[in-house]
């Protein structure tokens, strides 16, 4: 790693400092923040120190405070709300293949998803196209057949009804090393992903019943890197329905300790 401080712009505030999750930035007599040399190693690259930077004095890894994108103000409760709210499994999409070039875009905002210790190992297997995904569905309803698991969804697949993967013309399946977090890693970047997704004109619903298969063996075709687990999928289309209102749902409930 490579952390350097504009000496000129630096006015000694201390937040870097204070906003180090990993304690590795010291304030020295001469209050220029450094890194501590027996804390080098532990620093995860996760940013906060030039994010935090009021002066953009630092320099992280390389990347100058210049080539960072302003944060800006964060949207509003009726922008959050409405985002949240208006978010909905899709399960009729369009037939046409979804366009490589949307999907990067998406991809590029999932980048920015939490992961545990900022490891960052988040994978994707992009299956565009709906030959591609019948190939997938097959292997599938042939592992879930061996296995005797959701029989009634076998069942409709072999009628020429697809309530697995219904009818989506792309998957995007998530993998990451086999650690204890790396579930959360990926549902949490299945959730930047769904959510993302209608800025985009897409919808996507979540492929769990093909998680659930996985855990007698990948389908045949599938193929993982060594060490890595299917943690989370999504079925991804162009919507084939547009809901008009958002549904009700009731109050939470909440414990105030």
């Amino acid at each position: 790693m490579s952390f350097s401080v504009n000496e000129n712009l630096c006015r000694h505030c201390g937040l870097c400092a204070s906003g180090c999750v990993c304690g590795c930035i010291t304030l020295p007599a001469d209050g220029i923040p450094c890194i501590d040399k027996s804390r080098r190693d532990s620093c995860v690259h996760c940013g906060h120190c030039a994010a935090v930077c009021p002066e953009g004095a630092i320099t992280l890894d390389g990347t100058p405070p210049d080539g960072l994108e302003a944060a800006g103000a964060p949207i509003s409760e009726q922008a959050a709300a409405k985002l949240l709210k208006t978010r909905r499994a899709i399960r009729n999409f369009q037939s046409s293949a979804v366009d490589d070039a949307l999907l990067e875009k998406v991809f590029a905002l999932a980048a920015y998803a939490p992961t545990a210790h900022n490891a960052r190992q988040v994978s994707y297997i992009v299956i565009n196209g709906r030959r591609k995904v019948e190939k997938v569905l097959a292997a599938t309803v042939r592992l879930m057949e061996k296995h005797g698991v959701y029989a009634g969804h076998t069942a409709n697949v072999r009628s020429g009804r697809d309530t697995l993967f219904r009818g989506a013309p792309c998957l995007i399946l998530i993998h990451a090393p086999e650690r204890i977090l790396s579930e959360t890693d990926c549902a949490t970047a299945a959730c930047y992903l769904e959510l993302a997704l209608p800025s985009f004109h897409l919808g996507s619903c979540w492929a769990g019943m093909l998680i659930e298969a996985c855990a007698y063996g990948l389908p045949q075709g599938l193929i993982l890197p060594n060490k890595h687990k299917l943690y989370a999928a999504l079925m991804v289309g162009t919507p084939g329905i547009s809901y008009k209102r958002i549904p009700f749902r009731s109050a939470p409930e909440i414990m105030w300790m």
